[in-house]
């Protein structure tokens, strides 16, 4: 029995096979239906890139083994936090702040543009002329660690992602990053203590 047509208006290419009807005749409610607003396209973008990111890393877990994953993780975590804030420094036009509270407000920027709610809620505080705290109230890592039950090996890499954003302003950290679980998976808060040497003038 021979295949019947394919009820469809697509045309065939030179191929053979059938593709779309050229844009013109799209009707202009299925066009006008195409197109997002900003803040929901922004945000589109940032959900497929942070599912992008979470499926990199079981890919690696289950090739090389949690180990290896929770390593490599947290190397990339700090290059594309560097790279980030490159861009976002060089689209703001603004310099390497001098102070700390300079530096918490270049931060928080990050967060608002890169983690914004709902994947993020936080806050920010000056400890001393040296270091400052995020209080973390709510995180996009904790919510998915959780649901995917990985949160007892998962090393958390934010940490190194400002690590990333510190050495792109030129104010390295004081140390390197801990390698550690979440503390909310283990029922308290996620509240670091961020120390970096001195500011320059």
């Amino acid at each position: 029995m021979a295949n019947p047509e394919p009820r469809t208006n697509a045309l065939p290419n030179r191929a053979g096979r059938f593709c779309l009807p050229p844009v013109e005749e799209v009707s202009e409610d299925v066009i006008s239906a195409l197109v997002l607003s900003d803040e929901k396209e922004k945000e589109l973008l940032r959900r497929c890139w942070y599912s992008h990111d979470a499926r990199w890393y079981m890919a690696v877990a289950q090739e090389f083994g949690v180990e290896a994953a929770n390593r490599l993780n947290k190397r990339a975590a700090r290059a594309l936090g560097e790279a980030e804030m490159r861009r976002l420094v060089r689209a703001l036009g603004i310099r390497a702040p001098t102070t700390v509270q300079e530096l918490v407000q270049v931060v928080e920027a990050g967060f608002r543009f890169f983690v914004p709610p709902p994947l993020t809620q936080a806050e920010f505080r000056v400890v001393d002329d040296r270091s400052w705290e995020g209080w973390m109230k709510r995180c996009f890592i904790y919510d998915n660690i959780k649901k995917a039950g990985i949160g007892s090996f998962y090393i958390c890499a934010a940490l190194d992602r400002i690590q990333g954003w510190h050495d792109a302003l030129g104010v390295p950290l004081a140390e390197e990053p801990p390698a550690r679980t979440c503390p909310k998976i283990q029922g308290g808060e996620c509240r670091p203590v961020i120390a970096f040497q001195s500011l320059k003038a």
